[in-house]
């Protein structure tokens, strides 16, 4: 990629958005970083130079403040990558209402919020948003029913986004990742016998690295691909769509 764009990072103190941070800035990037926690987002921006903005998933006007801060500040804006999210692993008959908005409103509703804002700030310059599904919302996973039908909702979301501001040069697409070693999902892990048996589920035979999606949702922010839209790029060791040999 060459270097100079500015890009707007959601979800940048989590394990995989600060991969993203790291991977766009120590490549001669300008990122504004969107964060809920802001001693998080401060050490971050000591670290790699992003500017720091504090952004719920759940709050519009914060999410908008984020990107109009990328537009004001350089005109125009390369891209927006939206990596808050949760995890959930309940059967249905378990989960409350309140876990199921949650659920939503962390995953599904951040990402709606991004496009719309994307939407506007993106118009005339055109430019490109990555969204983060799950390789769940591709296969049948026991015990993911809301955290799926969050994660499928991203990628009906992606594909007519991508189709309705194709005329205004905004790509649109989204990565699927599996089971990711990040702190949001570190007790489906951390134990050694936990790891052992979420790796086999991965064709390749391990749990995924934040850095591995970091650096498929800069391929997807890279101007140099910008005939790429509309497409759920699986990041997930072959997760949903391989399965695995038995390993003896």
């Amino acid at each position: 990629m060459t270097d100079g764009h500015t890009f707007v990072v959601f979800g940048a103190a989590g394990s995989v958005g600060s991969a993203l941070v790291r991977r766009l800035t120590s490549s001669g990037h300008r990122v504004i970083a969107g964060v809920r926690n802001r001693q998080k987002g401060e050490a971050l921006a000591a670290e790699t130079g992003c500017r720091v903005q504090i952004a719920e998933a759940g709050d519009s006007g914060a999410i908008e403040a984020c990107v109009k801060v990328a537009a004001d500040d350089t005109g125009t804006f390369s891209g927006i990558a939206n990596c808050m999210g949760s995890v959930l692993l309940k059967p249905a008959h378990l989960t409350s209402e309140d876990e199921w908005q949650q659920t939503l409103t962390a995953n599904l509703t951040s990402s709606f919020m991004i496009v719309r804002a994307a939407a506007k700030s993106l118009r005339r310059s055109g430019g490109s948003v990555v969204l983060c599904s799950s390789a769940a919302a591709r296969i049948g996973l026991a015990n993911h029913e809301a955290i799926a039908a969050a994660k499928a909702g991203i990628i009906g979301l992606t594909l007519s986004a991508a189709a309705t501001y194709s005329n205004r040069g905004i790509r649109f697409n989204a990565v699927a990742p599996g089971l990711v070693k990040s702190e949001m999902t570190r007790t489906l892990w951390e134990s050694e016998e936990a790891a052992a048996v979420s790796s086999q589920m991965h064709a390749l035979g391990r749990l995924g690295k934040p850095e591995d999606v970091a650096a498929a949702i800069a391929f997807l922010l890279d101007p140099a691909n910008a005939w790429m839209t509309g497409q759920v790029l699986g990041v997930d060791g072959g997760l949903g769509s391989v399965l695995p040999r038995t390993r003896r």
